[in-house]
């Protein structure tokens, strides 16, 4: 027997004590990572993914004689058992993994795709050189955000307009009244909770509207509440400015937003075109892949507000 079947073969048994043990292993990882300064790196996003994609493909052998593909996809399901139990263990909520779950599919596919069946031998130099080729490119992309030197800009800004029913007048009351959300938001918005508690009442320089949110991590439990305090620091007649000086919200882990804009332009009589500014930070890296994310997230969360909150009056129009 060789050395990669005593690996595979003469490990714990039965089969199943090994996940136990790669949850374990993982859970410890992570969790150090999580307390370190490199909790938002690329090392705890890329690396840490392939290290499980190797494990997976290492520890638990699928059965001979299936093809690539079906192979691939019997990992994939004993990564995302192994996902969900990592982040029970680590009281992470299951959004986590959603939003995890597409990265760890691409840095999956490279590994899988670099590696040969552990019964094939290399046919030549350039299979050899492929497969330690992929591990040498993820510790080179792994390193980002471990300084700000090794980081892509983190200042983002996300502008969005339309044109709503409304003068002026009636879109800065909007703004001063209660905000009563609704349940009408996009597929991915739906992701992320709403707050459960809003005080606002005026509209005035030097007010605080704040806004309290609940999330269930696990569906039902394993609750985290947080707020959000918006103060307003500029209203002139066409436009509306705040910042932000608290936010302990589930969104902080992700994201620091610093201020919002709000700019009006009436269209005709009864039109008015608000544009909505978004001021945040990026706290998440690889930036490829959370840069994206996040822009259509802060996106699509202008387009809701000023749907909800400025243009609420028309909802049903």
């Amino acid at each position: 027997m060789s050395r990669m079947s005593k690996v595979l073969f003469g490990g714990p048994r039965p089969m199943w004590v090994r996940y136990p043990l790669i949850i374990g292993f993982f859970s410890l990882l992570i969790r150090s990572l999580m307390d370190s300064q490199f909790r938002h790196s690329s090392l705890l996003y890329i690396l840490v993914p392939y290290l499980v994609a190797v494990a997976i493909y290492l520890f638990v052998p699928q059965p001979l004689g299936m093809s690539r593909w079906k192979r691939f996809l019997r990992h994939m399901m004993a990564a995302f058992v192994i996902m969900l139990a990592t982040s029970a263990l680590l009281f992470e909520g299951f959004l986590c993994v959603l939003m995890f779950l597409p990265i760890y599919l691409i840095v999956a596919a490279i590994a899988f795709a670099s590696m040969r069946p552990y019964q094939e031998k290399p046919k030549n130099i350039a299979s050899t050189f492929s497969v330690s080729l992929v591990p040498a490119l993820i510790l080179l992309v792994s390193v980002e955000g471990l300084t700000p030197s090794l980081s892509f800009e983190r200042q983002e800004s996300i502008t969005r307009s339309h044109i709503v029913t409304g003068s002026i007048e009636t879109l800065k009351a909007n703004m001063a009244m209660p905000i009563e959300m609704v349940e009408n938001r996009s597929a991915f918005l739906s992701l992320f909770p709403l707050p459960t508690e809003v005080q606002a009442g005026s509209l005035n320089e030097g007010d605080i509207h704040k806004l309290h949110f609940v999330y269930n991590r696990w569906g039902f439990t394993n609750v985290h509440e947080g707020d959000f305090w918006v103060e307003i620091v500029g209203v002139g007649e066409d436009y509306v400015q705040t910042k932000i000086v608290k936010d302990t919200s589930y969104f902080s882990n992700y994201l620091t937003i610093s201020d919002t804009f709000v700019k009006f332009r009436p269209t005709s009589e009864t039109q008015t075109e608000v544009s909505l500014t978004i001021n945040y930070e990026r706290k998440l890296d690889p930036a490829w892949y959370f840069g994206p994310l996040q822009r259509i997230a802060i996106g699509e969360s202008a387009d809701y507000l000023i749907s909800q909150v400025l243009a609420r009056s028309n909802r049903g129009e």
